[in-house]
């Protein structure tokens, strides 16, 4: 299985063949990275193998995404995991502390609202190895900069990932799979995540739950404790 993990972060680190208005966590680095910048992609990387080290024997249940946020896995390498959980959460995450890779983490690390309502259920169900989160499309899609734009735009924005960009989540995915000791029960969190299983061949679905963001965070809770806490 270490060949099958170092094979997934290859894959993740060579990225989309189209890497227009995307960010690789695990290739690139920019002015938001601490320094030496150009080491805090392998240091995502290193956090990425951990992660699922500590659930390749374990792992039952994955929760697929729709993409990373650029406050999120953009810095930990780690899907729906901010550094907040990070400092706060380590012995949920990995077996030991993991980099914090943000240039103001020493006084602020990055926060995601969407990471805190998931760890926390993932903290109350009590068996935080038998999880793995996993994203469609891995690496992070942001919005062009456009000076005309109102709101954020740029690496510092969100934007939800194109179909062909989805379709090129599935190599990574598939590999991600073959980490894992045992099949993995696959639930999707929001409706880009459900497209994308309903899209790929054979890639079976048991259940869809609703995505914590924007006012979803309930909903989510109430289906994680019925749906996917049982089967851990």
């Amino acid at each position: 299985m270490a060949a099958a993990v170092d094979e997934f972060v290859s894959i993740l680190e060579q990225g989309p063949s189209d890497c227009t208005c995307v960010f690789n966590p695990w290739r690139d680095h920019d002015e938001r990275d601490a320094a030496p910048r150009r080491r805090m992609p392998a240091a995502r990387r290193d956090n990425m193998a951990a992660y699922l080290d500590a659930r390749r024997a374990h792992a039952r249940v994955l929760l697929l995404g729709e993409a990373p946020s650029h406050r999120g896995c953009r810095f930990t390498g780690i899907a729906f995991c901010s550094e907040v959980e990070l400092v706060h959460k380590p012995e949920l995450v990995a077996h030991h502390a993991l980099a914090l890779t943000s240039r103001d983490a020493a006084v602020k690390p990055q926060r995601e609202r969407s990471a805190a309502v998931i760890w926390g259920e993932i903290e109350r169900a009590g068996k935080p190895f038998e999880v793995v989160l996993w994203n469609a499309f891995p690496w992070h899609p942001y919005l062009a900069e456009d000076a005309s734009r109102a709101g954020p735009c740029g690496p510092s924005s969100n934007r939800r990932p194109k179909l062909d960009e989805v379709a090129q989540g599935r190599r990574a995915f598939d590999a991600l799979l073959s980490c894992f000791a045992r099949r993995l029960d696959v639930f999707a969190v929001g409706k880009v995540a459900q497209n994308a299983l309903l899209r790929w061949e054979d890639a079976k679905c048991e259940g869809c739950l609703r995505h914590p963001a924007q006012g979803g965070e309930t909903l989510f809770r109430s289906q994680f404790r019925r749906d996917v806490a049982p089967r851990l």
